[in-house]
């Protein structure tokens, strides 16, 4: 078959105004994977640098990373990967860094920065077509909704923080905001073993956490969410806590969460308007507390999260809002999805 040699992508042009624009696909080389696009959705990134919070980033922006779609072609050098497979992103390092060469791609050092291709910045994630390496590619089970295994990166995070938690069956774990990724965290904590208590304070938020059927799930607006942790937990206190919002309330409750001695706390999320986080570095020192940040995830994690995702693990459908737009209607979504108290928006690539 002769394929695309044009492509339509959403593009933030600028603060509140994004736009579906097009561009030349590009040529394929012998480790490429020529995809057609299914979905993707909007990330908190996406729609915090569209609302003017991440101008850092830069424009315009060709973003998108939380997208899925079906292999129309491949290189010879292709491994592992046919035609008619569903596959999502896999973020890689450069393979020749100290960190990459220890496995840990999420802190490569070797990637050049953002550079203007064809006037543009981004992944390209939000466009009906799109070339990738092989490499950069997981296969995904094509019995799923599309929008589901567009949560491969967004898993793959949860899963490489657990692992910085050292998270094991028999310890309780909080889980302060049953937003998309609060709800991400709890499935996988869930399935590290772990007991769950999610805090949440909106109606919508605690209906969908309770709705998983796993977790202890506990309404910050009528009862002191510290206390109740402690009651949950024969007075012990949370092994560790999982902030998925970045907020200064919920850090100060978060740490006051932790049991006295040993109790971890993950920075999960990052806020803006920059949050605060207050503590005494002598508690830290005398209790043995951790105050963990992580970001990112490495190749072991988009695997372990690619099982999860395939098998049933974690459904990501508890994380989506349910709300689909066409590309050509990118304005819209981007507002939708920057909407409090809202999951997950999807954008149908293939719909111009």
């Amino acid at each position: 078959m002769e394929l695309p040699k044009i492509r339509h992508m959403g593009v933030i042009v600028e603060p509140h105004k994004a736009e579906m624009h097009s561009e030349p696909v590009g040529e394929m080389d012998a480790d490429s994977v020529f995809i057609q696009m299914e979905t993707n959705n909007i990330c908190t990134t996406d729609y915090q640098h569209w609302d003017g919070l991440r101008n850092h980033q830069g424009f315009p922006m060709a973003g998108g990373h939380e997208w899925s779609g079906t292999v129309l072609a491949v290189g010879e050098n292709v491994v592992g990967i046919e035609v008619g497979d569903r596959v999502a992103p896999a973020a890689k390092g450069c393979g020749r860094c100290v960190n990459c060469r220890m496995g840990r791609t999420s802190c490569c050092i070797g990637k050049s920065g953002r550079t203007l291709v064809n006037g543009y910045l981004g992944q390209r994630g939000f466009s009906n077509y799109l070339i990738m390496d092989w490499r950069s590619l997981l296969k995904m089970n094509k019995d799923l909704p599309a929008a589901e295994c567009g949560f491969l990166e967004p898993v793959s995070t949860a899963v490489s923080g657990m692992k910085k938690l050292r998270v094991k069956p028999g310890e309780n774990v909080v889980v302060i905001g049953a937003g998309t990724m609060g709800l991400v965290n709890a499935q996988v904590a869930h399935a590290f073993g772990a007991r769950v208590i999610v805090c949440e304070l909106t109606d919508k938020k605690l209906a969908r956490a309770r709705s998983m059927g796993f977790a202890d799930v506990i309404n910050s607006r009528e009862e002191d969410p510290i206390a109740r942790v402690f009651e949950l937990t024969d007075g012990m206190g949370a092994d560790a806590v999982i902030a998925a919002v970045g907020n200064s309330k919920a850090y100060e409750q978060g740490y006051k969460m932790l049991k006295h001695y040993e109790g971890r706390f993950l920075l999960f999320a990052a806020g803006y308007p920059k949050p605060e986080m207050h503590i005494d570095p002598n508690e830290v020192h005398y209790r043995r507390l951790e105050i963990i940040g992580t970001m990112n995830s490495d190749v072991a994690d988009f695997k372990d999260a690619a099982f999860m995702i395939s098998n049933g693990i974690v459904n990501c459908s508890y994380s989506l809002e349910g709300a689909y737009y066409p590309l050509r209607d990118i304005q819209e979504a981007y507002k939708k999805a920057a909407t409090p108290d809202t999951y997950r928006v999807t954008v149908n690539l293939q719909e111009i």
